[in-house]
């Protein structure tokens, strides 16, 4: 990954401990510093939001190859695999990223720019309903991958084939960690 999640080079350090130097714990200096250290996770969690959608298109030739791909007649079964594969990506950045806020300004610019980039797919997120049927797998008891692989199979037209099962775990690990790696390399501050 070469994404560049770290380059604050438009923020000043502040250094000297002397008493003329000190600033009070409530001062707006305080606050405007934990307001730019708040700004620059922000700044993050919309570069990692818009790296995600890029990283879609990169993704996309592996859905038909590999561990995923599945036998000549199950071919048009894409569309399942793409969607199973953003539904992952949705999933890690709830997941992994900290902070409802930061949470909501990656899946904000994660749409948006899902949206511009590439709109038939962002327009087959709701036509074919399947986050839905997601959701309510990955909500319920029990292993979450196993569910919603079980709903990948049942919307692939077989809940019960192993073989279907098999590509929407792979599929949902593979993606929902892609997300996690991605997050770790944009290193998130704490927030106080």
């Amino acid at each position: 990954m070469t994404n560049d999640f770290t380059d604050d080079r438009d923020v000043k350090i502040f250094s000297g401990d002397s008493d003329e130097n000190r600033v009070p714990e409530d001062s707006e200096y305080v606050k405007l510093i934990n307001e730019k250290k708040g700004s620059r996770n922000i700044r993050r969690a919309m570069r990692l939001g818009a790296s995600l959608v890029m990283e879609i298109d990169r993704c996309m030739p592996d859905l038909n190859s590999g561990v995923f791909a599945l036998p000549d007649e199950q071919d048009p079964m894409l569309l399942h695999r793409s969607m199973l594969m953003v539904f992952s990506m949705i999933i890690g950045l709830e997941q992994f990223i900290p902070g409802k806020a930061l949470v909501g300004t990656a899946l904000n610019v994660f749409y948006d720019t899902l949206k511009k980039e590439d709109p038939k797919l962002y327009d087959d997120m709701s036509a074919t309903g399947s986050f839905t049927f997601y959701y309510l797998a990955y909500r319920r008891d029990g292993d979450p991958k196993r569910r919603v692989a079980q709903a990948f199979a049942m919307l692939c037209g077989d809940e019960n084939d192993e073989d279907l099962i098999q590509v929407g775990e792979a599929i949902y690990h593979r993606y929902r960690h892609l997300v996690r790696d991605f997050v770790d390399e944009v290193g998130f501050e704490p927030e106080d």
